[in-house]
């Protein structure tokens, strides 16, 4: 497939970018980068930094034509022996002629998003769709109430005050009479969406969405029975602008258009994510008559186009923080034309809808002993329920523990380690697939940093150890140390077990696991000390996330990511964040507990705070 770029005069002037294995070409001005030649393409490039040649992630393979010399950036990211394969930084690499460049899909695992149902706690059906399937009176001279007037009666038991658009009275006359009377209603809250013969009855169906920072997950529900039909989630597109919300705000505030592109971007993979939903569960999107939403305030703000510019500057407002009910067309959804979109209400500028779907989800308001609920991700949200008070806040963790920002960190997908241990004075890996280890994602990092610290590999100041100290290592372990200085390493899987080279945990790597590890457990402990609660006094430690299902408690303990108890009160539960979507889906009940777990949180800023300050230097180091 070929794609044309408006303005080009000369071909002079223009080069030929080939994407594989995906097959489009574009022509584009000689000179640009080969990650904006994707952009331009469609073509998707995660580049976690935004492309600003510092995260080292955007590696492509460069088969055929020729790009401009390494620059210093590349050089430093890039060894001699991949520079000489042809392996090229995207965002860095600039096309002089006719290129083709092959580019590695990286796309999330569905898997770590799926809600199996016994997660999902039970509730009363009651949403906000609802079918009607209705015998009408035929009309006569004494009843000459209109066709509307007779659905709108017929329903008015449990329906007051019902609406309807010139669009779902078109055809309602036509099929009200060919189907005798005997009909299939659909209502929107207090609205008609559809009127079809009771012969043609259909599905009806809804779809929660929960959009993460790096990933976007669906789920498929059936409104009348409340099972779960399917899942389908992917990377988050926006990634290719950046890691974290930050980088994303300040591509949107600097770059013309940049808003609508971030929005699109949102749109377009929740578009294809319920196609693929419904295409597994033999349906149509049609059959889809509302979506609810969550997401951490930038990502409802960008999947709304609502500017999120001074959601980055002190006081951090948001545009909105209410529960929106909007139409499904004006948001760009391709479901029902009169479907319904509901996005769940926000907190603060930095603790969104997807915080409220924790708690709504694990019913954190309504348990009768302090629990604190940790939202890990490259955002990290915390709420605690002290029994009395529901306080909030959030901290940027960054997104080290989801692989971003680390050496040869990745997403969980086969060959990535997610499992590291010590056995006998030497350190075994695990890989997804057990197959040749390739990077290392989440729950790997929290293992590896455990385990380095238990053998002795890194002190409690975080600092690889070398001399004398390395060389009195039990087993082989002082070989797996390579470097020195800020170029020190700890080989995990060596050239044997991996399938491009040595995977390795890195000086830096262990920086930016400390760094993100002190903020959150510094926020932790700050919101303990706010309402004068000990890490004693909590009843559980909830892990949400789609990587905590995966994290070993004692790691995360041992790493000193969470506040000291004992590791059985530790539990992870999951994505309550899109279990929280799904509630707000089947039941208006929970729709309105969304709604006064919004009202009644209290936000704590912490991050401008002097002790937050002391805390996070205290909590770098390593118990």
């Amino acid at each position: 497939m070929e794609v044309g770029f408006p303005g080009l005069t000369t071909m002079r002037d223009s080069v030929q970018v080939t994407f594989e294995p995906v097959g489009i070409i574009i022509r584009v001005p000689a000179g640009i980068t080969i990650y904006e030649a994707a952009q331009r393409a469609g073509v998707g490039i995660e580049a976690p930094c935004g492309g600003q040649g510092t995260c080292g992630k955007c590696r492509v393979l460069v088969t055929d034509g020729v790009a401009a010399d390494p620059d210093a950036q590349e050089q430093e990211l890039l060894t001699p022996e991949e520079l000489a394969h042809g392996t090229r930084l995207a965002c860095r690499a600039q096309v002089l002629e006719d290129v083709v460049v092959r580019v590695e899909a990286t796309q999330a695992l569905a898997a770590g998003k799926n809600l199996e149902q016994g997660r999902l706690r039970a509730v009363a059906l009651d949403p906000d769709v609802r079918r009607y399937d209705l015998q009408l009176p035929t009309p006569t001279l004494q009843d000459q109430r209109s066709d509307f007037r007779r659905i709108a009666d017929a329903v008015s038991d449990t329906q007051a005050d019902l609406t309807a658009s010139v669009g779902a009275l078109g055809g309602l006359a036509s099929a009200l009479r060919g189907a005798q009377q005997q009909l299939s209603v659909i209502t929107a809250g207090a609205e008609l969406v559809e009127v079809r013969p009771a012969s043609a009855r259909g599905r009806c169906l809804g779809v929660a969405v929960d959009i993460g920072t790096s990933t976007v997950a669906t789920y498929l529900v059936d409104l009348e029975t409340g099972a779960q039909l399917a899942t389908a989630a992917a990377g988050n597109p926006q990634a290719q602008f950046g890691a974290d919300v930050i980088s994303r705000i300040e591509y949107s505030n600097s770059n013309p258009g940049g808003l609508r592109e971030l929005r699109a971007k949102a749109v377009e993979v929740i578009n294809e994510l319920m196609q693929q939903a419904v295409a597994q569960a033999g349906a149509d999107c049609h059959d889809v008559y509302e979506v609810t939403v969550v997401g951490n305030t930038c990502m409802h703000h960008l999947f709304l186009g609502l500017e999120p510019r001074y959601l980055a500057q002190s006081p951090y407002v948001p545009v909105t923080t209410e529960p929106l009910s909007l139409g499904a067309a004006e948001v760009g959804l391709d479901i029902h034309p009169r479907g319904k979109v509901f996005c769940l209400p926000c907190i603060a500028g930095f603790v969104g809808a997807d915080t409220v779907g924790v708690i709504l989800a694990s019913e954190l308001t309504r348990r009768t002993q302090p629990v604190l609920a940790v939202d890990i991700g490259t955002n990290g949200e915390l709420a605690l329920w002290s029994g009395e008070r529901l306080l909030t806040a959030s901290c940027a963790a960054g997104p080290a523990f989801e692989g971003a920002q680390i050496e040869h960190g990745m997403r969980a997908a086969p060959g990535a380690i997610d499992h590291v241990s010590a056995v006998d004075g030497n350190l075994v890996v695990h890989t997804i697939g057990d197959q040749p280890a390739r990077g290392i994602c989440g729950s790997g990092l929290f293992d590896a940093m455990a385990v380095v610290l238990e053998v002795g590999l890194v002190d409690k100041t975080g600092r690889i150890v070398n001399g004398e100290v390395s060389l009195q290592l039990p087993g082989n372990l002082a070989e797996r140390l390579q470097g020195e200085g800020p170029r020190r390493q700890i080989v995990l899987a060596d050239s044997s077990q991996a399938a491009n080279g040595p995977v390795t945990f890195t000086q830096r790597d262990i920086r930016e696991l400390q760094l993100a590890k002190s903020a959150i457990r510094a926020s932790a402990e700050m919101l303990l000390d706010h309402v004068g609660l000990s890490p004693d006094d909590l009843e559980e430690i909830q892990i949400a996330g789609a990587f905590g299902n995966f994290i070993d408690p004692a790691s995360a303990l041992r790493m000193g990511l969470l506040p000291d108890v004992p590791a059985d009160r530790i539990s992870a539960i999951g994505n309550a964040a899109g279990a929280g979507a799904i509630l707000a889906l089947l039941s208006r009940a929970e729709r309105e507990y969304s709604r006064h777990i919004a009202q009644v949180a209290e936000h704590i800023e912490l991050f401008r705070s002097a002790e937050f300050q002391t805390r996070f230097a205290e909590y770098m180091m390593f118990e």
